[in-house]
């Protein structure tokens, strides 16, 4: 039951109404007085190029049930009211996503969560924003331009920067105080996600809420209903209207006629149920969540804790001991001049245990170089594997094909790979790049399983492709009348140290931070292992290459 009856919300709304938006090529608005709608600030531009924004990993989370309902509500701080500017992005992803976040890491009960030192300002957050990448007069944004600032610089409490008082938004009003505590409150980075229903209960299911890019119709202005929303209604034939950014946290298959997302608003608890509204699955995905270009814009973020920049790297722990792998790529070349085949390539590596224990084939563990998507890492591949296990007779080894070798071979500490098979300071390994186009990155995973615990997980990864390159039909590099392909080339020796770290273990960047980080990675490929996927993609390569460059 509301609050209040019908008649006064609709004098309420009235005094509130207004319409902003940033979208210059939106439908225009009838200001008939016969339109029974109330408007309120909308402010995302609804123009996100979603193709540069990584995708979420989680698409691995391997879950074949998922609870029938998730209410992810009480993990986020009471319901905002952006009033009469477009600051809707802002409210969405620093003052409830941001503070959620926080909150779920910190524990933090409902009290807590409704008090403004533990709520992150939207009104910080829209005027930290490059004013070349927002409205004027406070009239919107994108989702890349707050979630990056969100990322690079932070975003000061709702303590230290109420929402009062915006004037005109010009970055300019940006204190120093305000910046230096935004410092303290980053997220790692942000994902887009698939824009089906599994997915969006996938993240809800595992405590991730989503950030939503919609675009609304009459019926959505003027909701007064804990009623499913499950289609566009207009009066006067007005239409469309522009679009809004707000967050989805949580779910029910019981709710309506097959389901729906709760989601939470940013227009105070006067509109819609108590500031909340439920959509309907399939409405959801297949016409209310939409962007300028028809886009499905979805997001998620994952959390950095108070402290900045001053965290230690994820999956270090010093207090264990035992083995410790580290990749090393000396070179990785094309030899097409030599081959004549575009896509052959070789590779020059090692792999050494930098730990105080023997890496052993009993723990029956692998190597893999791969490839992935820049943007989308469920689109990968492997060019070659390698298996250490007891399969075969002690200090042997098997080549069952020109892509896979088995080892029986122990590495002592303080020893690697090729010293302890050949006495050889590295191995060269003839490759097949699979034709594909797109920007992707190279990396030699070892322990791809994660069969060791390892003091640091984050050095079992190399990169050969510190920025993604472009392929072609599997031509890297590829110009119009030659074939151009990228070369990588490291004269530095391993040692103890640059095996520890180095800048060939991670693809995130000053230029790229949002990169996939060396944690996702690993955990995406041991999940994938896990379920099968990459074995079947193992057998597919094996296959491929066989055909185009061995015969059957």
């Amino acid at each position: 039951m509301k609050k209040i009856n019908l008649f006064l919300y609709a004098i309420l709304a009235l005094q509130l109404s207004v319409f902003v938006s940033c979208d210059k090529d939106s439908e225009p608005i009838d200001d008939d007085d016969d339109n029974p709608q109330s408007e309120f600030a909308l402010g995302w531009n609804g123009q996100d190029d979603l193709s540069s924004i990584p995708t979420s990993t989680n698409f691995s989370f391997g879950n074949t049930s998922l609870p029938s309902s998730v209410d992810l509500v009480p993990k986020f701080p009471p319901i905002g009211d952006q009033g009469q500017y477009g600051t809707c992005v802002s409210w969405a992803v620093g003052y409830n996503i941001k503070t959620a976040l926080n909150g779920m890491s910190k524990g933090y009960s409902t009290s807590q969560l409704a008090s403004p030192s533990n709520q992150f300002s939207a009104k910080d957050l829209f005027t930290a924003i490059p004013d070349n990448n927002k409205g004027q007069d406070c009239s919107g944004t994108n989702f890349s331009e707050a979630l990056t600032v969100l990322q690079n610089r932070g975003v000061a409490t709702a303590q230290t920067v109420p929402y009062t008082n915006l004037g005109d938004c010009s970055s300019s009003n940006v204190q120093s105080s305000w910046t230096t505590e935004a410092n303290q409150n980053k997220i790692k980075y942000w994902r887009k996600i698939d824009a089906n229903i599994s997915s969006i209960k996938q993240n809800l299911a595992n405590n991730i809420p989503v950030i939503l890019g919609a675009k609304l119709a009459d019926n959505f202005m003027s909701w007064n209903s804990d009623v499913v929303l499950s289609s566009s209604t207009s009066y006067n034939n007005v239409g469309q209207h522009a679009y809004h950014a707000m967050v989805i946290a949580g779910y029910d298959d019981s709710k309506g006629s097959g389901g729906a997302f709760k989601v939470i608003n940013s227009w105070g608890e006067l509109w819609g149920d108590f500031g909340y509204i439920w959509i309907d699955y399939n409405y959801m995905i297949n016409e209310f969540c939409t962007s300028y270009d028809g886009d499905k814009p979805l997001f998620i973020a994952s959390d950095q804790e108070s402290g900045g920049d001053n965290n230690p790297p994820d999956d270090v722990d010093p207090n264990t001991s035992g083995v410790d792998l580290a990749p090393w790529v000396f070179a990785d070349y094309s030899t097409y001049q030599i081959s004549g085949i575009a896509t052959e390539r070789m590779i020059d590596f090692n792999i050494y245990n930098i730990g105080n224990q023997t890496a052993s084939v009993n723990n029956d563990w692998s190597i893999y170089y791969i490839y992935f998507n820049a943007f989308d890492a469920n689109d990968y591949g492997v060019i070659y594997y390698d298996q250490f296990n007891s399969s075969i007779p002690v200090n042997t080894y098997d080549c069952p094909t020109a892509d896979n070798c088995i080892f029986n071979l122990d590495i002592p500490s303080g020893s690697s790979f090729t010293q302890t098979a050949w006495g050889q300071q590295s191995q060269t390994r003839t490759y097949y790049m699979p034709e594909l186009s797109g920007y992707y990155y190279l990396v030699l995973i070892a322990d791809a399983e994660d069969k060791f615990n390892e003091q640091d997980e984050m050095n079992n990864l190399f990169y050969t492709t510190i920025d993604p390159k472009y392929f072609d039909y599997g031509y890297s590099s590829r110009s119009a009348d030659s074939v151009s392909q990228f070369n990588f080339v490291n004269n530095v020796e391993p040692n103890s140290e640059r095996l520890k770290n180095n800048i060939h273990n991670t693809v995130v960047t000053e230029s790229f931070k949002n990169a996939y980080t060396q944690k996702e990675i690993l955990e995406f490929i041991k999940k994938e292992k896990q379920n099968g996927n990459i074995d079947s993609k193992i057998d597919a390569h094996i296959q491929r290459v066989k055909d185009k460059y061995y015969g059957n």
